[in-house]
């Protein structure tokens, strides 16, 4: 609709400056230019959206932001993911010492981490400690906001928190994210005196991507185990990516479209999934499209056991759902399968596939997601599965927000949250 209002303006401008009405047809080629902005970076709010002022804020400065990308992606300079991590992923250089929270970067067997502690931590006092995975679809890091939120973490409870600045695509592909966050994790593990960690009150922590990394660490505590070494009692898995099997879910049909009032749609999430797997290996909007229809299934992996896995009858009756069911596709593109599969369905890049076996022998697990996401139904399907194995699983969904919010600290919603996790860890560490 707002093209066509931008081409007929236009049209109508262009046409005033041919009959000698000049002035008048800059000014309404003017005039029709921020309208059509004003159309563009306008999102509507459904009902069930908590603070919708705060988030038509950030969701205008999302979308302003991707005209600029996409402004760039023309000069054909750089990846995509290149040029928006560039631009609009901050540092933590800017942020304002905090005198409560003392932080040191530094490099843990050729990975840089920065260590978070309370400022007074002195003598031989031992605290909980906890590795961090951050989110940014394993392509982008927002570590200027990272930074605030693990300082307000550690002045709600008394921790230490080792924060993983693992390597991004696409410049390093999967599994390159899995390898440094393990190096770190088993690093942590062995060295406990080092960060003045307890041992025995340990846990791993993520949000989306970090989310499925912290699955990732577990699966390998599991399966590569060392006995003497102390395990991790809790994890926290918030809003987290755990399976590219689906992308026909109903939170994958809701929010699929950029004008979905989410920072996370389900365009954006697959092209995510695709540089992570692939790096700089070129994809159009065709393949993209042909995954969000399931068209990598083939017979084989339709007949599996997999799709068991993410059965919609686990979801909760209230959540909300596609106004349309759209039918299940049964075509399949050969090519496509061969292209994504091996990497998709890896338990690696999809730990919600790992086994039974391993995964019964999850820690304590805390899931938290959010409605308004495209993966929203991935949490489900964790708490699901885990549950049935007999892993001990408080899920907590926000109904009102979006995917990302923990990281933005003009949320109310935000602090809320993370209070809510830092009781968790009192609990349970």
């Amino acid at each position: 609709m707002g093209a066509v209002v931008f081409g007929s303006g236009i049209v109508i401008a262009l046409s005033l400056v041919g009959t000698g009405y000049t002035s008048v047809g800059i000014l309404s080629m003017v005039a029709v230019a921020l309208v059509s902005l004003a159309d563009y970076l306008y999102v509507p709010m459904p009902a069930i959206a908590d603070e919708k002022v705060q988030r038509q804020k950030i969701l205008a400065k999302l979308r302003l932001g991707n005209l600029w990308i996409w402004l760039q992606t023309l000069m054909g300079r750089e990846h995509i993911m290149q040029i928006a991590r560039r631009n609009f992923h901050p540092e933590a250089t800017k942020n304002p010492p905090d005198p409560e929270v003392m932080t040191e970067d530094m490099e843990l067997d050729g990975v840089t981490v920065r260590i978070y502690q309370p400022a007074d931590l002195q003598g031989e006092e031992k605290l909980p400690g906890v590795v961090y995975f951050h989110g940014g679809g394993f392509c982008w890091e927002s570590f200027g906001l990272y930074d605030i939120m693990i300082k307000t973490m550690l002045k709600l409870k008394r921790m230490v928190v080792v924060y993983v600045r693992y390597r991004l695509a696409p410049e390093f592909p999967f599994p390159a994210a899995v390898d440094d966050c393990f190096t770190v994790t088993r690093y942590v593990q062995k060295n406990t005196k080092q960060f003045k960690m307890d041992p025995q009150r340990l846990a791993l922590m993520g949000d989306s991507a970090g989310g499925n990394l912290t699955m990732n660490m577990l699966i390998r505590m599991i399966t590569e185990a060392v006995p003497d070494l102390p395990k991790f009692k809790v994890q926290i898995a918030i809003y987290p990516y755990i399976q590219a099997l689906d992308f026909k879910t109903p939170s994958y049909q809701i929010y699929d479209n950029n004008k979905t009032p989410t920072l996370l749609n389900a365009d954006l999430m697959i092209k995510f999934l695709v540089t992570y797997a692939l790096g700089f290996a070129t994809f159009d909007e065709s393949e993209i499209r042909k995954l969000l229809e399931n068209k990598h299934w083939t017979t084989e992996l339709r007949n599996s056991n997999l799709p068991k896995l993410v059965h919609n009858d686990v979801l909760p009756e209230n959540l909300e759902r596609p106004n349309i069911k759209m039918p299940v596709s049964k075509s399949i593109d050969s090519s496509l399968a061969r292209k994504f599969n091996d990497i998709f369905l890896d338990p690696r890049f999809s730990p919600l596939l790992a086994d039974d076996e391993i995964l019964g022998k999850m820690p304590k697990t805390y899931v938290m997601s959010t409605e308004l996401d495209c993966i929203r139904d991935d949490a489900f399907f964790l708490t699901d599965r885990l549950r049935k194995l007999g892993v001990d699983v408080t899920h907590r969904h926000w109904g009102g927000m979006d995917h990302a919010f923990l990281v933005f600290s003009t949320y109310e919603s935000s602090l809320k949250a993370l209070q809510e996790i830092t009781n968790y860890l009192n609990d349970n560490l």
